[in-house]
């Protein structure tokens, strides 16, 4: 096989498994040194996932190709984060090849990462620590050095900076939980990384099923002692607009609120998730009786949206 055909291959078995990634969520890309055609050199060359498209169903046309020297280039060109939009227009000028799909914002992360193979994976299990206040202990208690942790940043051209810079740091980690995001992980082999992905979210799986509880909040009206109700709906008409615009992105929609005693007391319980997921913009815990946390910041991935538990 080609390292088109396995990454595409991989892809598929990754992808076709929903407690792996949402539905047209994440990317994975591999590098490979081929014979360029115009000049007859050798070439390091990266197939990732373009912009759009699902990994279970990802086909040659969604693969960008890149050529990995002009992308490493791009460093010296960087001008920092205020200029991240600037850099995505720059990956066109760094294609390989004719056809294939646009890159996306998250080119840079697989490019810089010194792994030949990187999966960049939304799964439950991961987004469960990820969006967790203490998301950085659980990680810690979860994986140990195994797994790092990234603080929340916008991905872009320097989130790849960082995580080439983790990656360099720590020869022993297996990938990182990115905050308020998802999973990145790397092998050096296609079969390697895919083993290290599916591994480190089944243990995620794993530790929450032995450290959860069906009532994560206990009883909300008594333990969570949450802000009198004048309070609570001056926070919610602050923060519906907010919420309305991200929910808003793909089609119109109106919000509810409602902060009786029986929706608070189900929200903190095991039987939510039963009634249904939603895609929506969710950048890091909200818990119901705090409202809007001061410093909440948009997701990533262009909103970075990911399955989260529909409340109402």
């Amino acid at each position: 096989m080609t390292a088109m055909d396995d990454l595409l291959a991989r892809c598929h078995r990754v992808g076709g498994d929903a407690r792996n990634t949402n539905y047209a969520g994440g990317n994975a890309s591999a590098k490979a040194e081929i014979v360029d055609p115009a000049t007859g050199a050798a070439t390091r060359v990266m197939y990732v996932k373009g912009s759009g498209g699902d990994l279970g169903t990802l086909t040659a046309s969604g693969l960008a190709a890149l050529d990995l020297s002009r992308v490493e280039g791009l460093v010296g060109v960087y001008r920092g984060p205020a200029h991240e939009d600037e850099m995505v227009g720059l990956f066109d000028h760094c294609l390989f090849g004719r056809g294939g799909a646009a890159p996306s914002i998250d080119t840079a992360m697989h490019a810089l990462v010194g792994a030949l193979h990187v999966d960049h994976l939304h799964p439950d299990s991961i987004i469960a620590l990820a969006t967790a206040v203490d998301g950085p202990e659980l990680t810690r208690r979860c994986f140990g050095d195994e797994v790092l942790w990234v603080d929340w940043r916008r991905p872009g051209f320097q989130l790849g900076l960082d995580m080439q810079a983790l990656h360099d740091a720590h020869p022993n980690a297996i990938g990182c939980v990115l905050g308020g995001h998802g999973l990145t992980a790397w092998g050096a082999t296609s079969d390697e990384c895919e083993q290290r992905s599916l591994s480190v979210i089944r243990r995620a799986e794993a530790f929450i099923a032995a450290n959860g509880r069906s009532r994560p909040f206990g009883s909300p009206i008594v333990e969570w002692q949450p802000l009198e109700p004048a309070a609570r709906r001056e926070r919610a008409a602050a923060l519906m607009p907010q919420l309305r615009g991200l929910a808003s992105t793909d089609s119109p929609m109106v919000g509810h609120f409602t902060d009786s005693e029986v929706v608070l007391d189900f929200i903190g319980s095991s039987e939510m998730p039963r009634f249904g997921r939603a895609r929506h913009v969710v950048p890091r815990p909200l818990p119901s009786h705090q409202g809007c946390p001061d410093g909440a910041r948009p997701g990533g991935d262009r909103g970075c949206r990911h399955h989260h538990r529909r409340l109402s």
